[in-house]
């Protein structure tokens, strides 16, 4: 063979070589950092997440339900979300080596720690979520042992995923995964439904169900419309919280407007502005009329007129 013809030949197979081995090399790297993903959603029994301040979320699945922290029910919403998340992160890209340092700081000093497990006592997967890229179309995140931090995304969604964890600028907040419910009651399970009006106490009653009978502010049984009667008990199918706040020691004195008692529940609504005039007029300029309340004299919720307008009725209401 013609030396011409040997050196190109030798040319090819060397060039061959040098991109088989950087593409086996950076598929090697992407496989063994890659795997933020869980498959297989539903075996996951628990995720902690945690921030560089001491700020923890453990969040565990007992039986059909999730609970944040061992205190209250998660917001289905927000389970479904991280769920989904985990389920369909996927890398979009390596970091720029020009980035490299300056992300790796950040991780760090700033970076979320993610567990989270199935079924065991060892995480099944723990990364680090960093900051969005700038562009927001990407989050930063490093498996844990790994090296190599990974701009992470979720196919065709555009937004960066921090906020999908209950990250909000690098912190938690308990708040922002326990359920908004206050009520979640089938008609049946309710016994009896007391509503004091404190601004019109002739206005209130008290409803027994099974059988159905209606008393008066005195206890006096009187005549009640069936069908509204009934409209009542259904409406506590689902009744949220807006959300809540951290201001209830500024109420102890307030008087209430209502107090609505469910059974072995109570629920105390107040006006906003009963505790502090810059409060009441941050709240005025809502479209959305709201109240104050508290169950049974926990912590302060902030609540929409429209939603409990139902069921914060007058006793001519069912007659």
């Amino acid at each position: 063979m013609p030396k011409k013809q040997l050196f190109y030949l030798v040319l090819i197979i060397l060039f061959g070589a040098i991109i088989w081995f950087l593409s086996t090399d950076k598929k090697s790297t992407i496989t063994t950092d890659n795997n933020f993903s869980i498959s297989d959603t539903s075996s996951v029994s628990k995720i902690f997440i945690a921030d560089r301040s001491g700020q923890t979320i453990t969040l565990d699945r007992i039986e059909n339900k999730w609970i944040v922290n061992d205190k209250y029910e998660v917001r289905e919403d927000a389970i479904r979300t991280i769920l989904s998340t985990i389920n369909q992160i996927r890398i979009q890209r390596p970091v720029p080596k020009k980035a490299f340092e300056n992300i790796i700081k950040n991780l760090a000093t700033t970076g979320v720690k993610v567990e989270i497990y199935t079924n065991k006592n060892t995480p099944e997967k723990t990364y680090t979520i960093g900051n969005t890229t700038a562009n927001h179309l990407g989050t930063y995140m490093l498996m844990n042992g790994a090296e190599t931090p990974f701009v992470i995304h979720i196919p065709f969604f555009n937004g960066f995923l921090s906020p999908r964890y209950g990250i909000q600028g690098q912190k938690l907040n308990e708040k922002d995964w326990r359920t908004t419910n206050i009520f979640k009651l089938k008609s049946e399970n309710i016994n009896s439904i007391s509503i004091n009006n404190f601004q019109e106490p002739k206005q209130s009653f008290t409803l027994i169900n099974g059988p159905l009978a209606l008393l008066d502010y005195s206890g006096i049984e009187v005549d009640f419309n069936k069908e509204k009667v009934l409209q009542l008990l259904n409406a506590f199918k689902l009744l949220n919280c807006e959300s809540y706040k951290d201001e209830k020691e500024k109420i102890e004195f307030a008087l209430p407007l209502h107090e609505l008692i469910v059974n072995n529940d109570t629920l105390r609504t107040y006006a906003i502005g009963g505790l502090n005039e810059t409060t009441k007029e941050k709240e005025e300029n809502f479209t959305v009329k709201r109240m104050h309340a508290t169950l049974n004299n926990g912590e302060l919720m902030l609540i929409q007129d429209y939603v409990f307008n139902k069921v914060l009725i007058t006793i001519d209401q069912l007659q």
